[in-house]
């Protein structure tokens, strides 16, 4: 059976310290370790918009 249970906290891959949230990713609070998944490293910004205003302005 896996201990892996989705949307868990993950675990630190050096010490296996429970990480905790940080913008963009997890650190680890013993020995600093962050981890950033692919998808989180390239949010997305949205463009100022471009286009006609609701009133005509």
């Amino acid at each position: 059976m896996s201990d892996d249970i989705e949307g868990a906290q993950p675990r630190c891959e050096l010490d296996g310290v429970v990480m905790r949230d940080i913008p963009g990713g997890w650190k680890c609070p013993a020995c600093g370790h962050v981890y950033a998944p692919p998808i989180m490293q390239q949010q997305q910004q949205l463009r100022d918009f471009d286009g006609p205003a609701i009133h005509g302005g």
